[in-house]
């Protein structure tokens, strides 16, 4: 997994743990919504500035957007996480 996989799938973890949609989420960080679906499948390219802002969206530090550990959970999660509950 490469670094931006990573960042994508652990924000679609804690983005999901924090019981938000992407469209919550774009509205805290003000990214558009289709970038914070670009970034959660993997294929955006991030600053350090916006991995920083991700992680204070989110109420993490920046060091977990890159454990593979919690990659490989979110990548279990449904593909419209905001359309389920956590259980």
């Amino acid at each position: 997994m490469n670094s931006m996989e990573l960042i994508g799938l652990n924000t679609k973890w804690y983005r999901y743990q924090n019981n938000i949609t992407q469209e919550q989420f774009a509205n805290k960080t003000k990214f558009k919504m289709a970038y914070i679906s670009t970034i959660e499948n993997g294929y955006a390219n991030l600053t350090c500035k916006n991995i920083d802002l991700i992680a204070k969206s989110l109420n993490i530090k920046p060091i977990l957007l890159f454990e593979e550990s919690t990659a490989i959970k979110a990548k279990k999660l449904p593909k419209r996480v905001d359309m389920y509950k956590k259980e």
